[in-house]
């Protein structure tokens, strides 16, 4: 099975999450890269009116891909607009399983995952599980209990 995370991180914390993941499940990974950085001001902006912001080229067509995973940090409750530009051109999915995984300082992940869920759902991908770490549990380690369960669950789909 042919699985791609794609993931954005801003303090590494996300990225720790979707490499940990990525051994476990021995899968590619995708990084979602700002065009251009933008005032802390900008983003808040952004993420609260759910916008997007530039992003680097990255493989945003699943043929020939079994499985999405959707790496974010969560923003005020939301996704960062670097995800929800990603998240646009994703094509060539329908009826394919997809999960996401949330990063955060203490909570707010259910409105994220439901928005990366309807983003995803209306292009006809399918939604099978999603989970949730805490920054001061990718801190200390104690994050990779949580990343196996998941992975478990991916495997069985």
């Amino acid at each position: 099975m042919r699985i791609r995370i794609a993931y954005f991180s801003w303090k590494g914390h996300t990225e720790k999450v979707a490499t940990t993941l990525a051994r476990l499940l021995d899968t590619e990974l995708v990084r979602i890269e700002p065009l251009r950085e933008s005032g802390m001001s900008g983003k808040v902006l952004k993420t609260l009116f759910f916008m997007k912001s530039a992003i680097k080229p990255c493989a945003t067509d699943l043929a020939g891909i079994d499985d999405l995973i959707i790496a974010t940090p969560v923003w005020a409750g939301k996704a960062p607009p670097y995800v929800n530009e990603y998240l646009s051109p994703v094509s060539g999915g329908e009826g394919k399983p997809f999960s996401v995984i949330t990063e955060m300082g203490s909570r707010g992940s259910e409105g994220t995952i439901a928005m990366v869920r309807n983003q995803l759902e209306k292009k006809g991908i399918r939604f099978v599980s999603s989970a949730a770490t805490i920054e001061k549990e990718v801190d200390s380690g104690a994050f990779v209990s949580t990343i196996e369960v998941f992975a478990s669950a991916i495997r069985r789909t």
